[in-house]
């Protein structure tokens, strides 16, 4: 019996791949879709390592194709949230099994890449 995937077309995919193949897109992705908005410095700390010059190019690529909306209110201080929009929730819902294989096979995988790695902790 054939699989439903076998007629997908990968050119689908051409679109958005730009966007989400960033090496952090994922992650804040991930991240944004645990709360319902966080701020700046929260997605900082949660996501890492990352410099705050490729969070703010990330942020902005995610907010120009629909998957994050950034609120800016009008206070002192400024405060300014992101937070998924409607399509953004529901890649973060197609990337959870993605996540669950990759959390399965990291050990393996970095084992192949660096054998230091394979031993260290998931975070």
């Amino acid at each position: 019996m054939e699989d439903e995937s076998d007629h997908l077309c990968l050119c689908c995919l051409r679109g958005i791949m730009p966007t989400i193949s960033k090496k952090w897109a994922i992650c804040i992705i991930s991240e944004l879709g645990r709360r319902p908005s966080m701020r700046f410095s929260e997605i900082m700390k949660d996501c890492g390592e990352i410099s705050p010059k490729s969070l703010t190019d990330v942020l902005k690529d995610l907010q120009d194709t629909g998957l994050i909306e950034r609120t800016s209110y009008g206070e002192i201080p400024p405060r300014v949230e992101y937070s998924l929009t409607e399509h953004g929730r529901d890649l973060k819902a197609s990337i959870v099994p993605l996540l669950r294989w990759a959390k399965r096979h990291n050990q393996l995988y970095m084992s192949y890449r660096k054998p230091e790695l394979a031993r260290a902790p998931d975070p």
